[in-house]
C-alpha cells in the first residue's frame, strides 16, 4: 500500500515538475522570440506573412541560437568507449555545452550564426536541434511549446504598429547556464 502512494507521489511530483520547467522555459522562449522578431523587422515579416512552416522553421532557430537550456548534465549508466574522448566509467557526469553542440558546423550545416528557416527540414535532428535535449531525456513537451509560441506569436505580430519598446534584461541561471528575461515593454498603435 505504502509503495504504491509513495509511487504515486513521485509521479505527481515529477508531472508537476515538468509542468512548471515547461511553462517557465517557454515563456522565455516566447520573449526571445519577440525580441528577435522586434529586432529583424525582415524575419517578423517573413514571420507574419509565412505560413506554419515557415514560422515553425523561424521559430526553430531562433531556439536553435538561443537555447534556454545553455548545459545539459547527465550521468552514464554504462561504461562507452568513445574514438573522441576514450573509455568514459560508468557512473561519470557529463555536460554537454548545447550552444556549442547547435553552432556545429558538421551537424547544422553551413552559416551555423544565421537564421536559416529550411535549416531544420534539410537537417536529421530538426526541432532546436540540441535545445530540447535528446534520446530519452528529449523534452516531453518540445512540440507543445512550439506550437503555443508559434500560435501566440502568430497573432501577436498581426498587431499594428508592434515595437519593442524596451528589451529585456538578462538574468543567467548558472546550474544550467539557461536565461531569464525580464521588463521587456511591448507597445503598439492605439485601437
Amino acid at each position: 500500500q505504502q509503495l504504491a502512494v509513495d509511487a504515486e507521489l513521485a509521479v505527481l511530483t515529477e508531472a508537476l515538475a515538468y509542468s512548471v520547467a515547461g511553462m517557465l522555459t517557454t515563456r522565455e522562449f516566447i520573449v526571445m522570440a519577440t525580441w528577435y522578431l522586434c529586432d529583424h523587422p525582415e524575419l517578423a515579416e517573413k514571420y507574419r506573412t509565412g505560413g506554419e512552416d515557415v514560422q515553425f522553421g523561424i521559430l526553430e532557430e531562433i531556439l536553435r541560437l538561443e537555447p534556454i537550456v545553455g548545459v545539459i548534465v547527465r550521468r552514464t549508466t554504462e561504461d562507452i568507449d568513445s574514438p573522441a574522448c576514450g573509455h568514459i566509467a560508468s557512473g561519470t557526469l557529463l555536460a554537454m555545452d548545447v550552444r556549442y553542440a547547435n553552432m556545429d558546423e558538421k551537424s547544422v550545416g553551413a552559416c551555423p550564426h544565421a537564421i536559416d528557416p529550411a535549416r531544420a527540414k534539410t537537417s536529421k535532428a530538426g526541432s532546436g536541434f540540441m535545445s530540447f535535449g535528446d534520446g530519452p531525456h528529449r523534452c516531453p513537451g518540445a512540440q507543445l511549446a512550439l506550437h503555443e509560441a508559434r500560435l501566440f506569436l502568430h497573432h501577436l505580430f498581426q498587431i499594428p504598429g508592434l515595437k519593442l519598446e524596451r528589451a529585456p534584461d538578462i538574468a543567467w541561471y548558472r546550474p544550467i547556464s539557461g536565461y531569464e528575461l525580464h521588463d521587456a515593454i511591448i507597445t503598439c498603435d492605439p485601437g
